[in-house]
């Protein structure tokens, strides 16, 4: 195969930019072979829309600013392209993938910066064994749309900064639009900021920017992206701030112990990340080269800006989390660490570049673009074991399995037995109540959780006045629903369960769903002869 074609002998200018030409062949098919298999792979064995799809779709319905836990952009994207492809899935799917893809083409358009062709295909090819660039690839979030603005904003920073480049304003004003949008996507997007801020600190060259317009350009364009969103924070509290508090247990108290736990806790988290990278890299690296590299980048004796900028946007974000860790004693989840660790291939291969003799060189690539294929085989195999024989592994069925069409249609139903006018508003557990909303054919409000808080765009009192059908999973919350709900909407009435089979090869367990219908106000029902009224119970 071309794929593992690696010159072994000195060649010409010509026949060097033929060999340069193959890579770049090589690295698109490589991609759109990547895409293809995992987004077939997700539609195949993901019957239904995973938890943070459906949630970020119905958000992005709402088109706000933010949302009770992240900003908006992640949504907007969700519900456009949920929209735009007629509710389908294998769109969603795809999407996710894009994402990554925009991803591995920063990696590999930086690594062909300081690289030669053949070694920044490896930088590339390693991450196929991180499983933050496949195997959690399978769902569309915050997380993961960030994950290529992070890659990109890195990548014009350096095309903005390096020496001797030119149409920097444009490099610097790119970036600022990357960093505007990842602010939009995840607020993690801020460790790489503080990296941004730290390279003028740490290099020479890139300090003098700051004398220019770009730095400055690139401030301007990334506030005016991210100024609406600062201003919803003020304007609702700064809610999603709570929450990340909230999910880092930051707000608990901490023993001392958990100054000490916690970025321990955090490194290990981490290791599905690094290690494979690493292991898939490996007969490229030397531990002698990079202690060599690391000590001359120590000593400031000449080593290059390409090394030492690598160094920095790699280094520093995680040595921030650490140091958090320990500060805090907070808890900094481990799918926070996506982005920190998408350059971890390159900056070992620029390590160790010069410790790579020619002949070794040929030799070794082919072994690492090898590896690269059977990690790619094997988290794809993964993502299928876990998908399509997990519920029979587990004797049980996960999210990926919910009936949510069948649920969506079945509450349309009973609605429509007893109302004459559309269903506006689908309310409860947020997973049963999105899925209800995502796969209707017409736009329904969502109050999930039956929480003011986190649906802004309802309150108590226009759910009562509409009318609403809330739906909860049994075996979550019970046969009941939660007594709050009967206590705010005292005419709601409960219906008999729905129970459907799950979808996939889950399809022989069922899921239960029990369902509230709350009559609307001044609104004529319809006659209680129809058959599924007379065995509604009302509380």
């Amino acid at each position: 195969m071309l794929f593992f074609y690696i010159p072994r002998r000195s060649v010409s200018y010509k026949e060097q930019s033929v060999l340069k030409d193959l890579t770049i062949r090589i690295f698109w098919a490589a991609l759109m072979i990547h895409v293809t298999a995992w987004t077939v792979m997700c539609w195949l064995t993901q019957p239904n829309l995973p938890l943070d799809m459906v949630e970020m779709t119905y958000w992005g319905e709402q088109w706000q600013w933010g949302y009770h836990k992240h900003p908006p952009l992640p949504a907007w994207i969700a519900a456009s392209v949920w929209e735009l492809s007629a509710h389908q899935p294998i769109a969603m799917y795809l999407c996710a993938q894009l994402t990554i893809a925009a991803t591995f083409w920063a990696v590999w358009q930086l690594a062909r910066e300081g690289l030669e062709p053949w070694l920044a295909l490896c930088a590339v090819g390693a991450l196929q064994a991180c499983y933050y660039c496949t195997y959690t690839i399978s769902d569309l979030n915050n997380t993961i749309v960030a994950r290529p603005f992070w890659a990109l904003a890195i990548l014009f920073l350096y095309r903005a900064t390096k020496p001797q480049t030119s149409k920097t304003l444009l490099w610097w004003s790119l970036t600022g639009v990357m960093v505007g949008l990842g602010m939009l996507s995840k607020y993690s997007l801020g460790l790489m900021v503080i990296s941004m801020a730290a390279i003028p600190i740490l290099l020479p060259h890139a300090r003098a920017q700051l004398k220019t317009v770009g730095p400055w350009c690139m401030t301007v364009i990334a506030l005016g992206i991210f100024s609406p969103h600062i201003y919803w924070m003020f304007q609702n509290d700064f809610v999603t701030l709570e929450y990340v508090v909230q999910r880092s247990n930051a707000s608990d108290g901490h023993s001392w112990l958990s100054h000490l736990l916690s970025p321990l806790k955090f490194l290990i988290s981490q290791t599905g990340a690094w290690l494979p990278i690493l292991l898939v890299a490996l007969p490229l690296l030397s531990l002698p080269s990079i202690r060599q590299s690391m000590s001359a980048i120590r000593k400031g004796s000449g080593q290059s800006y390409f090394r030492s900028y690598l160094l920095i946007v790699v280094g520093v974000p995680i040595l921030f989390c650490f140091c958090a860790a320990a500060i805090t004693g907070a808890n900094i989840r481990s799918m926070w660490g996506g982005s920190l660790f998408s350059f971890w291939g390159l900056l070992l291969i620029e390590l160790s570049k010069d410790a790579c003799g020619e002949f070794r060189r040929s030799e070794t690539v082919k072994i690492v673009l090898r590896n690269s294929c059977i990690a790619a085989t094997v988290m794809l195999l993964g993502l299928f074991i876990r998908n399509g024989l997990g519920p029979l592994m587990r004797d049980d069925f996960s999210r990926i399995h919910f009936p949510g069409q069948a649920l969506c249609e079945e509450v349309h139903r009973r609605w429509e037995q007893r109302v004459d006018t559309p269903l506006p508003v689908i309310g409860g557990a947020m997973f049963p109540a999105g899925c209800a909303v995502v796969y209707s054919d017409r736009r329904i409000d969502v109050f999930s959780d039956a929480s003011e808080k986190q649906n802004p765009w309802l309150n108590d009192a226009t759910v009562a006045q509409s009318g609403a059908v809330f739906v909860w999973e049994i075996e979550e919350l019970g046969a009941a629903p939660p007594a709050d709900w009967l206590r705010r909407f005292p005419r709601a009435q409960l219906m008999e369960p729905f129970v459907c089979s799950a979808e996939g090869l889950a399809a022989d367990r069922n899921a239960e769903v029990g369902m509230v219908f709350i009559p609307p106000e001044n609104l004529k029902l319809r006659t209680a002869e129809t058959p599924s009224l007379r065995q509604t119970k009302k509380f």
